[in-house]
């Protein structure tokens, strides 16, 4: 029982610029670590989509107040565990291994960086990847494993995916548009699955650009069409086995399977579930 331990303040102020709310578990604080806590991952989420830093806030706010706690601090209890110069660090391992398993194998954020997918997704926009059954696991760089679908029935035509291409290990979004064994052809606007030409309609058009509905296995989706650029044809192919073929909905902007080639199933991330506008 520690009951005449007194924090010291460098410790509670350094703990408050690299860990910010986790200096008030030292403190013997836990509501204001809560508090802080739910705070900073609010601001997180705000920062996250609207590109902004106040989240950073909390490296200067924290510090401060827990340089004031020490100040006036007059202890009469039980130093708690969390408190003791082994409880933040497991406290933090344990926080920061949840989030990389849930990322790693459940849900994981993206910025999206380019034009290649609008007018679906812009520069700019946060998507959410659905990674589990995809088997090619790992977030923060690391991979933890990469292995064949746990079920080729997750793939379905005209879905959004993330997936590392043939020739580079970042993630790319694209539309899928053809499976394993099917024949494609692209003529003009025209695209061909199997014989079939996609249904397509225009909806409008500008100086630059025009804006088609098309289906895709039933699945409806807006691509676009840069006016000033060729379209790239491509002769009937064969999707080989265990491989897919991709295609950005900026058509004429997206570098896709038309120009490295298919994916193979075992370089497939998870499927975009989620678009924020």
């Amino acid at each position: 029982m520690s009951i005449n331990w007194k924090p010291k303040a460098w410790i509670a102020i350094l703990l408050g610029v690299i860990l910010q709310a986790f200096t008030f578990l030292y403190l013997n604080r836990p509501k204001l670590f809560w508090l802080y806590f739910i705070l900073s991952c609010a601001v997180s989420v705000i920062d996250w989509k609207y590109q902004t830093l106040f989240a950073a806030a909390f490296s200067l706010i924290c510090p401060i107040h827990a340089y004031f706690i020490v100040k006036i601090f007059e202890y009469s209890g039980e130093r708690a565990w969390y408190s003791k110069w082994w409880g933040i660090p497991a406290i933090y391992a344990a926080f920061f291994s949840a989030v990389f398993l849930f990322r790693s194998f459940l849900y994981e954020p993206y910025v999206f960086p380019s034009s290649s997918m609008q007018p679906t997704i812009d520069p700019g926009n946060h998507i959410i990847v659905q990674k589990l059954g995809y088997r090619t696991y790992g977030t923060y760089g690391i991979t933890i494993s990469s292995k064949e679908l746990a079920s080729a029935d997750l793939m379905q035509r005209g879905r959004l995916y993330a997936f590392y291409p043939p020739h580079k290990d970042i993630p790319f979004v694209k539309r899928l548009i053809a499976l394993p064994g099917d024949t494609v052809a692209i003529r003009g606007n025209d695209i061909s699955i199997n014989g079939a030409v996609l249904a397509t309609e225009m909806l409008y058009e500008t100086d630059l650009l025009s804006v088609y509905e098309q289906n895709l296995s039933g699945i409806t989706h807006l691509i676009q069409r840069l006016k000033m650029r060729p379209s790239r044809d491509m002769e009937e192919i064969v999707v080989p086995e265990k491989s897919y073929f991709f295609m950005g909905d900026n058509r004429d902007n997206s570098a896709d399977s038309r120009f490295w080639g298919y994916v193979a199933s075992d370089r497939i991330i998870g499927e975009v579930i989620y678009v924020f506008k």
